[in-house]
Order: structure tokens, then sequence, then C-alpha cells
């Protein structure tokens, strides 16, 4: 496998959750541990989690974990793709490609990441269902030129402004998507959560 850097947007304010999203918890820790320090085990190396907003707290939660940070200062008057821009300019030294997802998509597993980590293409994209979602690998020199996009149509346009085919990966489940951006986008996610690891279980039994 080439070697990737990962980098994870978590600047954003959390206004329409009402709290801080990357630390809800998740399973036995929280979503900012869980999602880190699976792309640590998974091998993206580096790891750049892009702060912002509470962005000391969050840098001393994930201090164990391995990751780098890097401080998008501008985040109350900047979109996601900025924070992404500057993880990715981060990463790019010593590294082939370039994985990126925002923190908040702690539901999607260990092989997905894998196969997108491991997928050849220049971009490659998993979907479910013929909807697009989260994470995006793509070639280091791709990420390079997508950074130079001005639009305004973030990370989306950026990737179709650089005019390279994407390679979509079915992800098999809607993981890929499930992102907390309210409330009840947070309680739908661990429902979901629950349903998988009670349908998992069942399945062994069998």
């Amino acid at each position: 496998m080439k070697k990737t850097g990962a980098v994870l947007a978590a600047a954003g304010l959390s206004s329409r959750m009402g709290d801080f999203k990357p630390l809800l918890p998740f399973e036995d820790t929280t979503i900012a541990f869980h999602v880190t320090s699976m792309l640590r085990r998974l091998g993206a190396d580096p790891v750049i989690v892009v702060t912002g907003y509470r962005a000391e707290e969050l840098e001393d939660h994930l201090k164990g974990t391995g990751a780098c940070f890097v401080r998008n200062t501008r985040y109350r008057h900047t979109q996601m793709f900025d924070s992404v821009k500057l993880g990715i300019q981060a990463a790019l030294e010593g590294c082939e490609r370039i994985l990126v997802m925002p923190m908040d998509l702690p539901a999607i597993t260990d092989d997905i990441i894998k196969q997108v980590m491991e997928a050849p293409g220049q971009i490659v994209r998993t979907v479910h269902d013929g909807e697009p979602g989260h994470p995006i690998c793509m070639e280091g020199e791709i990420a390079r030129r997508i950074c130079t996009y001005t639009g305004d149509q973030g990370l989306k346009g950026a990737i179709e402004a650089s005019g390279v085919p994407v390679e979509d990966l079915e992800a098999g489940n809607e993981s890929i998507y499930l992102d907390v951006d309210t409330r009840e986008e947070y309680r739908e996610l661990l429902r979901w959560v629950c349903r998988q690891e009670t349908s998992q279980r069942k399945c062994k039994m069998h």
C-alpha cells in the first residue's frame, strides 16, 4: 500500500448540534478518539487533525493517539474545505496519497477505510446506493492540485474542477454519510450502530 496520510476536519463550531461534536461519546470513548485511533491503527501516517473551535481541548484529548495538529485560526469565518486544504498541505510531504474525511463520521468501519486506502485510482470515493460519502482518497499530486481551487463549491467542486475521473467504491452501508450535525442525527447514529451490532451478534449465533 502506498504511504497514505489522513486529514480529519474538526475545526467547526458544532453550532447546529449545540455541543462539541468531536468529544461526544461513541462506543467506549469519543467520536474524535475513535476515528483518529482507527486511522492510526490502519496505517495512515501522518494523521492530521485540523482544529479550530476549542482547539486546545481537542488537541489535549487526542495527544495519546499519535495525531498531528494544524489549527485553522479563522474557523469562524471559513468553510470545511479551508480546513481540508490546511490539512492536505501539512500531510503532503512524504505521502503518496491523502485520505480526507470530516471528524463526525464515526460509524465508518475499519474495512471500509482499508478498502479506500488500498483501492487503485487517482481519486477514490465511497458510495452507497448511488449516494457519495467519505472518506475520499487521492493521489498526492491530485491533492496538491485540489488545494489551488478557489471556487465556492468546497471539496466536491474542487474534485469536479480537477477533471480527474473519480473511482466509486461501494461501501455496502450508509455509515459513509451518517454524520452528527444535529442531536437527532447523533441519536439516530447511535441507534444505527446498535442495530448493526445486534445484527452481527445474531449472525455469529447462527
